[in-house]
């Protein structure tokens, strides 16, 4: 299929089975994830979220490409404004970080900042009422993992957590009770 009918049918519904059949067809072009990238930052809501789920539907099986763009979803992160596409960006930062917890140090050693600018997004998004509870639970599990090279995160978690308990979703309360339940697992309060 060429290229240019695939970022087409980009701008219509898409059932699962259509977004992995798409993500197999930009997975194997030379260009294809550098596309759904660039489609997934446009200003086309539309289009970047469905361009946003085919990329982690690419990325997602391969730890290979996980690893090959995790410095680039911590770069862009922080600069996504549609809540669709944040999602699938943190979802797929969350699944490098649980799968390099060992390695954390020394990359966020060689991020120049980026890791601090993605942890100011990620705690300003727990605390908004405008961001959706599906980037809420991804940037609260990305902070959690990050807590462990962060002593700050660590300290201030808990006190965020009770904060966004404050009127909260079911989908932020079972987060909340998973991460107590490894906090306390692991010999935190």
């Amino acid at each position: 299929m060429e290229i240019d009918n695939l970022t087409e049918r980009l701008k219509y519904s898409l059932r699962k089975s259509e977004v992995q059949q798409l993500a197999s067809f930009f997975s194997v072009h030379p260009q294809g994830i550098d596309i759904l990238f660039k489609l997934s930052t446009s200003d086309n809501s539309v289009s970047a979220f469905h361009a946003a789920w085919v990329l982690e539907s690419c990325i997602t099986g391969s730890r290979s490409l996980l690893d090959v763009y995790a410095d680039r979803l911590v770069a862009l992160i922080p600069e996504l404004r549609n809540n669709s596409v944040r999602r699938h960006f943190c979802k797929l930062f969350k699944t490098w970080l649980i799968a390099n917890q060992n390695n954390l140090s020394e990359w966020i050693d060689a991020c120049n900042g980026d890791v601090e600018v993605l942890i100011e997004a990620c705690y300003g998004w727990l605390l908004s009422n405008d961001v959706s509870v599906g980037v809420k639970v991804h940037c609260l599990d990305i902070l959690w993992i990050l807590s462990s090279c962060f002593p700050w995160i660590d300290e201030e978690l808990p006190n965020t957590i009770r904060l966004i308990q404050i009127d909260s979703t079911p989908g932020i309360k079972a987060m909340v009770r998973r991460i107590k339940k490894t906090r306390t697992l692991n010999g935190k309060a």
